[in-house]
């Protein structure tokens, strides 16, 4: 007997009213990203680290689950993300210049946690990559299709937060001086240290006075306004506004906030970012945004958007499908010698779209503790085989019972 039984930390299992509930999700999603001709690509959970670390930002880079390959002595590394292996398939195996490629795919992502922060190792992923289009209209369509597949999981209320990386990448640029107390202080939207730090630095009078004010360029719309008052940064707003003048015109259901200051994913994104987000969940649902520089390291040159969705961040607040999940009805023969007829209607009743489970050879005891659970569970009902011309349908919902003289009456009137 094995004394320890607990999981390492960052990982957990999940019992079958979880893991349907997932898989709904996951198939809900996939489901939504095939009616907008994104097809679905399966890559390995783990690959060696030095072609899957070329496509990982910094802050991933510092997070990957890594071992030597008994076999080759190789080092290899758990996938920490899936974008940079659908760049390695694209700059690989699907070289094709004469149309965008809009790709999906599914699976879990592995990422080191340091012990006591609270997040998870294991993380389940569904995600969507649209590669070979630079334009406000590519990423206009990655954000929709993103709001559109949260809806579909029932999702409301919901909150698009979105910046462009370029403004920061220029600014920060002329501060290396200083850099890295900067991004500091920008990542909390210290003024203070902001300032504190702009002082010490040899930067343009310009430069500095644009970066003050960013962390107060954050809210509604009209920000925008104001932040194309800045010079320097006015290219940037122009796109961001071409992105949002497309991302109108699919009307949808959400809120839109600008945060120029935005971090996230700094060394990695090249354009406009963004996440989803509810006001009933305190983490984002959806991460995603422009990556043009991503294919180029893996021999593609071409530019590209996506986004990644946190499955199990909705499990607790999608919209329930019990009646996908539910079994519908338990058969149950009394005598070994009605086996063939339980699978017989077993059979049957499953062609026909039924969920059933076959209880075969159970003892007297197990079959009543069997019909007693039915009356508190979500099945239909118990079908009980007494004899080849006796069969009993006893109801869950009611408790009610019914008889038929044989299989056939049964399947005429009896569901």
């Amino acid at each position: 007997m094995v004394d320890r039984l607990s999981l390492p930390q960052g990982v957990k299992d999940y019992i079958p009213e979880k893991a349907e509930e997932l898989r709904r999700i996951e198939e809900g999603l996939l489901e939504e990203f095939s009616r907008w001709g994104y097809r679905k690509v399966i890559t390995p959970l783990f690959e060696y680290l030095d072609p899957l670390s070329v496509g990982l930002g910094d802050e991933l880079k510092n997070k990957v689950m890594k071992f030597v390959d008994p076999s080759t002595g190789e080092v290899v590394a758990l996938r920490p993300d899936i974008t940079p292996q659908v760049a390695r398939i694209v700059s690989t195996q699907m070289l094709d210049p004469t149309s965008p490629l809009r790709l999906c795919y599914n699976g879990r992502v592995v990422r080191f946690e340091e012990k006591g922060s609270g997040k998870e190792r294991e993380v389940f992923q569904v995600g969507c990559e649209l590669i070979g289009l630079n334009s406000a209209e590519a990423d206009a369509e990655i954000i929709a299709l993103g709001i559109k597949s949260l809806g579909r999981s029932g999702i409301k209320k919901l909150i698009l937060d979105i910046g462009h990386t370029g403004i920061l990448r220029n600014l920060l640029s002329k501060t290396e001086d200083v850099r890295p107390q900067l991004e500091e202080a920008l990542k909390k939207k210290d003024q203070e240290a902001i300032e504190k730090t702009l002082r010490k630095s040899k930067a343009s009078k310009n430069v500095k006075n644009a970066i003050k004010r960013l962390p107060m360029l954050y809210g509604s719309l009209d920000v925008l306004e104001e932040a194309k008052k800045i010079v320097s940064i006015r290219k940037y707003i122009k796109e961001l506004e071409r992105v949002l003048d497309v991302v109108d015109d699919y009307q949808l259901d959400c809120e839109v906030n600008i945060d120029l200051t935005e971090l996230r994913g700094f060394n990695y994104y090249t354009g406009v970012t963004f996440e989803i987000l509810s006001h009933s969940i305190p983490s984002p649902l959806v991460k995603g945004g422009r990556y043009d520089e991503l294919m180029g390291k893996y021999g593609y040159d071409s530019p590209a958007t996506g986004f990644a969705v946190d499955v199990e961040s909705l499990l607790d607040y999608s919209k329930n499908n019990l009646d996908n999940n539910q079994i519908h009805f338990v058969v149950i023969p009394k005598r070994p010698s009605l086996r063939r007829q339980a699978i017989h209607l077993t059979e049957w009743l499953r062609s026909s779209g039924f969920k059933v489970i076959l209880d075969l050879n159970l003892s007297p005891k197990q079959r009543e503790l069997r019909i007693k659970e039915n009356r508190t569970s979500n099945f239909y009902g118990v079908i009980l085989l007494e004899t080849s011309r006796k069969l009993k349908l006893i109801e869950s919902r009611r408790g009610s019972s019914k008889e038929f003289s044989n299989l056939e009456e049964l399947l005429k009137g009896g569901i």
